[in-house]
């Protein structure tokens, strides 16, 4: 198996452990955010333990991994306290597509071809749909909250892409961005949210958000990045938002509606179209 196909297969575990995330997330909603954050980061940082030596890399690559990690987080949870939950969430998904449309920005070698600008389109539709289909509604009031989701949406693929153009770290220097994001938000924690004590039936919900979303997945997403197209991940990550629906579908007791399964179509054409850079042999311009 070539570089090119394992790290398919880890963008496909990646977004598959993201797509619990909404799961997880409407499990937990009576925690507080930071709190959940803090736990789940330490716990996604306790691999690289094992291998201290490679865990903290140069300061600038450990710098660049924080505001990604934490900054991301950061800006979606406060995003969530000036607007509602789904709206921010539909600016947050325009992530995988500013990752696709910014990979030329840093790649000069790469261009942008018909069918990546179609599977954005695609994409961006289909997140209406799905929120529209839940109720959603964009209101000036909340726009703060806005700006804070698609501050978000920047966030993750300049971090992503920025650390596939620095100079290579082990795959556990994951860890210390993990460690040090987990502290900064229990530092917020202890500064605005209430205290927690924590129950049994949510310490095993919080142990499998550590192991998926915030371990497996993020270890999994540098390797691929580092391997793979940035383009091919982005439109991967296009199914993020289907996965998380149907999350919520199965585990969580809400309706699948017509308007979400067309959504769901057209966000997995959007990805699909996106993935025809992994076959070399297409002639699509």
């Amino acid at each position: 198996m070539n570089q090119k196909s394992k790290s398919l297969i880890l963008g496909i575990i990646t977004i598959v452990c993201w797509g619990s995330l909404a799961t997880f997330g409407n499990l937990l909603i009576h925690l507080p955010p930071f709190y959940i954050l803090g736990v789940v980061f330490i716990m996604g940082s306790i691999p690289a333990w094992f291998r201290p030596r490679e865990m903290f890399p140069a300061p600038k690559i450990l710098a660049l991994g924080v505001a990604g990690y934490f900054g991301y987080h950061f800006f979606l949870f406060y995003a969530f306290r000036y607007a509602p939950a789904i709206e921010a969430n539909l600016i947050n998904y325009l992530w995988p597509v500013i990752m696709v449309i910014l990979t030329p920005v840093f790649y000069k070698e790469t261009k942008l071809k018909t069918y990546h600008i179609v599977g954005a389109v695609l994409s961006i539709i289909g997140s209406v749909f799905l929120v529209a289909g839940k109720g959603g509604e964009l209101r000036k009031e909340n726009i703060i909250g806005y700006i804070l989701a698609l501050l978000a949406a920047i966030t993750w693929p300049l971090y992503s892409i920025g650390k596939k153009k620095m100079p290579a770290t082990s795959v556990w220097a994951i860890g210390s961005f993990c460690l040090v994001s987990g502290i900064l938000c229990f530092i917020v924690h202890v500064l605005i949210e209430p205290r927690v004590v924590l129950q049994f039936h949510d310490a095993w919900k919080l142990v499998l958000m550590g192991i998926g979303p915030f371990g497996v997945a993020f270890y999994c997403w540098d390797v691929a990045l580092r391997f793979g197209d940035s383009r091919i991940m982005g439109a991967l990550a296009y199914l993020t938002p289907v996965l998380s629906t149907l999350g919520l579908v199965f585990f969580a007791g809400q309706e699948m509606k017509s308007t979400t399964f067309i959504a769901m179509i057209m966000i997995i054409g959007g990805a699909s179209a996106g993935l025809l850079d992994f076959f070399p042999s297409n002639r699509i311009k």
